[in-house]
């Protein structure tokens, strides 16, 4: 999958491509993940990750 899950995502966000792509691409990073090695259980992690993340940064 890799490359076109990054895309399919990026497109389904609805959000600026650019800005997704570079909060996903970071994303990615932190669990030490290109985003052309992405899959489903990755994106899963990632995401999991990042919603723990801003949990955490609420006042």
């Amino acid at each position: 999958m890799g490359n076109a899950l990054f895309k399919k995502v990026v497109r389904l966000s609805g959000l600026p491509p650019r800005l997704i792509k570079r909060e996903l691409t970071d994303i990615l990073k932190k669990i030490g993940v290109q985003p052309k090695k992405v899959t489903e259980p990755i994106l899963r992690k990632a995401m999991a990750t990042y919603l723990r993340d801003v949990v955490n940064k609420r006042p």
